[in-house]
C-alpha cells in the first residue's frame, strides 16, 4: 500500500493529467469545429460558383439566338433596299424576347452601324476599331464569341459583347452582329448569395480574360489572369473545388470556391474574406468558450475538494457528482438540445432547449421512449443508427424532418455519441445533440433546384436528366425492371418561331411542358428539356405498352391545346411527334442507356418522317 503522501501526490497528478487532457480535448474539438466551418464555407462557395456559372451559361447561350436570326435575315435580304428597316424590325422583336440583352446591333463590313436596338445611336460612329470587329474580319471562325468587357458607345455603360461574323453565301465578309449583356446583370445576380459583406466573385473567360468582378472594379475588366494559381494549378486538376489565396486585386486573404462550365468554358470564382469567416466562427464559438471556462473552473474546484477528501469512496462520489454537474451545466447552457438515452431508448435527461427547438418542455420528455410519436420513415432511420452504435460505431449523425406540436415543420440535425460502458451502466447509453438546421436545408434545396431545373419550362435540365438516365438504367438492370424513354419534338418549331416570334415560341414550350407535367406525376419519373424544342421523359417500371399510352395522352393533349401554327400542315396547330423505346428485362441481350436513347431517337425520327403528330414505338430488342 502507498503511503498517504504518495496517494496525495498520485491524486494531484491524476487531477492535473485530467485537466490537461480536458484542455487538449477541448482545443482539438475547437480545431475540428473550425475545420468543419471552413469546409462548410468552401462547399457553399463551390455551390455559389456553380449557380452563377450556370446562370451565365444560360444568359450567354440565350444571347446567341438573336445573332443567328439576324444573320439569317441578312443573308435572305442581302441587297434589298429596305434591309436596314427589316433588320431594325427583327431587332425590336428579338429584344422583346431577350430581357437580359442590353443592345442588339448589326455593323456592316465597313464598320458602319446599319441597325441597332438603341433609341439614340451616335450619328456617323464607325466601329471598325473595335477588337471584336477586327477579330471577325480577319478570322474565319463562324461561331459566336464572348468578347472583353467594353464601355458601350450606345448605352454608355460597361457591357460584355457577344459577337458573330456575318458571312454571305458567296463567302464574303458582310460585317458583325453584336448582342451585349450588362456587366451589372451578373453583379446583381451574385448579390442574391450570402458570402459575407466582403465577399467577391469573378466571371472569367476560359482563356483567363476577366469579364466581371463583383463588387464592380472597372480597372479589372478585361484583365488577363491566366497566370494566376486558379488557372495554372487548380483548374488543371479539376473543374470544381476550393482553395485559399491572397487576392492580387485587394491584397485580402480569401477562401474561394471555383467552377468551370463544360458548356461555355466560363469560370466563376466566388470568395469570402478569411478574416470575416474567422470572425463569424469566433462569434458562434464564444459561448462555448465561456461555458468551457466555467467548466474548467468547476473542474478545478472539484479537484481541490476531491484532494481534501480522506477516503477513496467519498472522493469517487465527489468526482461523479462533479462530472454530472459539469454535464448539466454544459447542456443547460447550450442552445442545442442535449439528451441522454438508456439502452432501451428511454430519455434519462433532456436540456431546457427542447422547449424552443422541439416545442416540448423537458419534463414531458424524460422517461419516455425516443420512438414515441415518431413517423415510421424517421423511426427506421433512427433504429438503423441505434443498431450501428450497438455494433461498434461510436458516433452517428442524422438529418430528419420534425413537426412541432403547433404544426410547424422543421429539419433537425442530431449527432449521436455512444457513452463508454461503466460498472453501473454496462449497456449502451447514448448522448444526442440536436439542432435546428431548417434554414441550411432550405438553402441547400434551393441551390439544388436552381442547378437541376430548366428556367423556361420548369422541367429538369439536360444535365440532371443525363445523371438520372444512367442511374435509372442501372437500377432497371439490377432489379430486372422495365424502363421506357420518350423523346418529344415540337413539329416544325423553327417555322413557328419564324412566324410568331421567339416570345411566342417560349410560351408554346411552356404550355407543352405543362401538359407533360400533368401526364407525368409519379415520383420515380423524370421529365426534362433536352435541348431547344426537344423534350424527354423517363418512365420507371413502365413497359412499352404503358409508355405508348402515356405518349399518346401527351400527344392528344398538346393537339387539344389548339395553339395556331399555320405552317404545320395539315393540322394548322401546334403538335408534337413522340418516339418511344423501352427496355425489356426479359430480353436475352443486355441494354445500355446509349442504346435505349438511340432507339427512342430513331423512333422520333420515324414519327416525323411519316407525317408528324404521332407516336412511334421502337421495335423489339434483338
Amino acid at each position: 500500500m502507498f503511503s498517504p503522501a504518495i496517494r496525495s501526490t498520485l491524486s494531484t497528478l491524476t487531477a492535473l493529467c485530467s485537466f490537461l487532457a480536458f484542455i487538449a480535448l477541448f482545443c482539438w474539438a475547437e480545431y475540428s469545429n473550425w475545420g468543419t466551418q471552413v469546409s462548410r464555407v468552401e462547399v457553399s462557395l463551390e455551390q455559389t460558383a456553380e449557380a452563377v456559372a450556370q446562370h451565365a451559361d444560360d444568359v450567354i447561350e440565350m444571347s446567341h439566338l438573336p445573332l443567328a436570326s439576324l444573320i439569317a435575315e441578312i443573308n435572305d435580304d442581302v441587297g434589298h433596299p429596305d434591309l436596314a428597316t427589316k433588320i431594325k424590325a427583327l431587332i425590336t422583336r428579338q429584344m422583346k424576347a431577350s430581357p437580359t440583352l442590353d443592345t442588339l446591333s448589326y455593323i456592316d463590313a465597313d464598320g458602319q452601324m446599319i441597325a441597332t436596338s438603341s433609341n439614340d445611336p451616335p450619328a456617323g460612329m464607325n466601329y471598325a476599331d473595335r477588337e471584336y470587329f477586327t477579330f471577325h474580319k480577319t478570322n474565319p471562325l463562324p461561331l459566336p464569341v464572348v468578347g472583353r468587357p467594353i464601355m458601350s458607345r450606345l448605352s454608355k455603360i460597361w457591357v460584355i459583347p457577344i459577337t458573330q461574323k456575318v458571312t454571305l453565301e458567296d463567302g464574303s465578309f458582310s460585317g458583325v452582329v453584336v448582342s451585349t449583356i450588362r456587366v451589372n446583370h451578373f453583379i446583381n445576380f451574385f448579390r442574391n448569395f450570402d458570402v459575407g459583406s466582403d465577399g467577391t466573385f469573378l466571371l472569367v473567360r476560359g482563356d483567363g480574360i476577366l469579364l466581371v468582378r463583383g463588387p464592380a472594379q472597372e480597372s479589372t475588366f478585361g484583365m488577363n489572369i491566366s497566370s494566376s494559381q486558379l488557372f495554372s494549378l487548380y483548374l488543371k486538376r479539376q473543374t470544381v473545388g476550393a482553395y485559399h489565396y491572397t487576392s492580387p486585386i485587394d491584397a485580402t486573404d480569401r477562401v474561394g470556391g471555383f467552377y468551370q462550365s463544360e458548356r461555355t468554358g466560363i469560370v466563376v470564382l466566388a470568395s469570402a474574406a478569411e478574416r470575416e469567416v474567422l470572425l463569424n466562427w469566433v462569434e458562434t464559438a464564444r459561448p462555448r468558450w465561456i461555458y468551457a471556462s466555467v467548466l474548467v473552473a468547476v473542474t478545478l474546484m472539484a479537484a481541490l475538494l476531491w484532494q481534501r477528501q480522506t477516503r477513496l469512496r467519498r472522493e469517487s462520489e465527489a468526482l461523479v457528482a462533479a462530472r454530472e454537474a459539469e454535464f448539466r451545466l454544459l447542456a443547460e447552457s447550450s442552445s442545442d438540445v442535449i439528451s441522454r438515452y438508456d439502452e432501451n431508448g428511454l430519455r434519462e435527461y433532456v436540456s431546457p432547449s427542447s422547449t424552443v427547438i422541439l416545442g416540448i418542455e423537458p419534463e414531458r420528455l424524460i422517461g419516455k421512449s425516443v420512438f414515441a410519436g415518431m413517423p415510421e420513415e424517421t423511426a427506421v432511420i433512427v433504429k438503423q443508427a441505434a443498431e450501428r452504435l450497438k455494433t461498434g460505431s461510436m458516433q452517428e449523425k442524422l438529418v430528419t424532418p420534425y413537426v412541432k406540436p403547433n404544426g410547424e415543420e422543421v429539419w433537425l440535425e442530431t449527432a449521436l455519441s455512444k457513452l463508454p460502458a461503466t460498472r453501473d451502466h454496462p449497456a449502451t447509453r447514448v448522448v444526442a445533440i440536436t439542432r435546428d438546421v431548417s434554414r441550411q436545408k432550405k438553402m441547400q434545396d434551393e441551390l439544388d433546384t436552381l442547378a437541376h431545373t430548366d428556367e423556361l419550362t420548369r422541367l429538369a435540365n439536360r444535365r440532371f436528366f443525363n445523371i438520372r438516365f444512367e442511374e435509372s438504367m442501372q437500377r432497371a438492370l439490377d432489379i430486372a425492371a422495365p424502363l421506357s424513354l420518350l423523346m418529344i419534338d415540337a413539329d416544325r418549331f423553327k417555322l413557328f418561331n419564324d412566324t410568331y416570334g421567339h416570345a411566342a415560341g417560349d410560351e408554346c414550350l411552356r404550355q407543352i411542358a405543362a401538359v407533360i407535367r400533368d401526364c407525368v406525376r409519379r415520383p420515380g419519373d423524370v421529365a426534362a428539356r433536352y435541348g431547344g424544342e426537344e423534350l424527354s421523359i423517363l418512365l420507371a417500371d413502365t413497359d412499352a405498352g404503358q409508355a405508348a399510352q402515356v405518349a399518346e395522352a401527351i400527344r392528344s393533349k398538346v393537339e387539344a391545346l389548339g395553339l395556331p401554327h399555320v405552317h404545320n400542315a395539315p393540322m394548322s396547330r401546334v403538335t408534337v411527334s413522340i418516339g418511344v423505346a423501352s427496355f425489356d428485362p426479359q430480353a436475352a441481350a443486355p441494354m445500355t442507356a446509349q442504346a435505349l436513347f438511340a432507339q427512342a431517337d430513331e423512333a422520333l425520327y420515324s414519327a416525323k418522317s411519316v407525317g408528324r403528330n404521332r407516336v412511334v414505338s421502337a421495335g423489339p430488342q434483338s
